[in-house]
């Protein structure tokens, strides 16, 4: 079924080897961030001049005050923009909130076990992100 959320929320520095990956700190607490829908897309297009970092995410459709599906997603980073704004002490929004930052599969009903879910991101058969629920810090069905 086709979904428009109202917001798209997401979970920043979340996995442990992500944060040290990237040199930065381990958050003290949740680090929280929302893409407008203008950043949702069912399409990767990769058109701006910049360079542009994608990590492979669980996404979960969150609605009535439950988790009701779940999906594939894309979350696209303007990396060197995203540094330059961190070390100013800048919101992040230009960097992760751009028109198509957030490309997702489509959902599919879930009311299974959260501590099994994994996920693989292949690329020419190549995989290059590999993880699962274990490895995040702040799980999903604990704060929501």
């Amino acid at each position: 079924r086709e979904v428009t959320p109202s917001k798209i929320i997401c979970i920043g520095r979340n996995y442990v080897e992500h944060v040290k990956e990237l040199g930065d700190e381990l958050p003290d607490e949740m680090v929280i961030f929302m893409k407008p829908n203008s950043a949702l897309s069912g399409d990767l297009h990769l058109f701006h001049n910049e360079q542009i970092h994608y990590e492979g995410e669980l996404s979960f459709l969150y609605e009535g005050g439950a988790f009701s599906a779940l999906g594939f997603g894309f979350d696209l980073t303007k990396r060197a923009l995203q540094r330059k704004l961190l070390a100013k002490g800048l919101p992040w929004e230009r960097a992760k909130a751009f028109d198509g930052s957030a490309v997702f599969s489509e959902f599919v009903p879930f009311s299974g076990d959260f501590d099994s879910l994994t996920i693989r991101l292949k690329i020419d058969g190549l995989t290059v992100q590999s993880g699962g629920t274990e490895l995040m810090i702040y799980k999903a069905r604990r704060y929501f």
